[in-house]
């Protein structure tokens, strides 16, 4: 239950996060200005998340993707989950930054690596919740979960 409601609470300060970045083009469009990438640089929200005997944190990092046409762009939602009991180091948690061109980060006690369960039904729930694109659900190498979101198209 408590994961549940961890998804719900993600999905409710989520979506009109994204909601404003995937309709940016299209207003732009209706301004007759040129057209603006979904994400202007890279947005990264990390939010904590308490519970009675540990912490939890999320961390989302979302940025414009460029793919194939006829997408052209699109919002990419990449998620890093992790949860820790109070026992557990204190609960003391720290996510790594995600870039899809950087490296994976080396492990070391202070940063955390994201717990792939976690990380995948976070990511899973977000995706089925916010109209994400199934088919672009995939795990990072540097094991966060991902997946795309297609800008809402209006005619010209």
């Amino acid at each position: 239950m408590a994961v549940e409601a961890w998804h719900d609470y993600l999905t409710r300060q989520l979506r009109p996060v994204l909601e404003v970045l995937t309709a940016r083009p299209v207003q732009h469009r209706k301004e007759g200005t040129p057209a603006a990438v979904p994400v202007p640089g890279t947005l990264e929200w990390t939010l904590p998340w308490p519970m009675d005997d540990g912490n939890g944190l999320v961390r989302v990092t979302v940025f414009t993707e460029i793919v194939p046409p006829p997408h052209g762009r699109r919002v990419r939602v990449v998620v890093a989950a992790v949860a820790r009991g109070f026992l557990e180091d204190g609960g003391r948690l720290t996510l790594p930054r995600y870039w899809p061109t950087d490296p994976p980060p080396t492990p070391t006690p202070e940063v955390s690596t994201p717990d792939r369960e976690l990380t995948w039904s976070m990511a899973a729930h977000l995706c089925r919740t916010l109209d994400g694109l199934p088919e672009t659900l995939t795990e990072e190498p540097t094991g966060e979960a991902g997946f795309s979101l297609r800008p809402p198209e209006t005619p010209l």
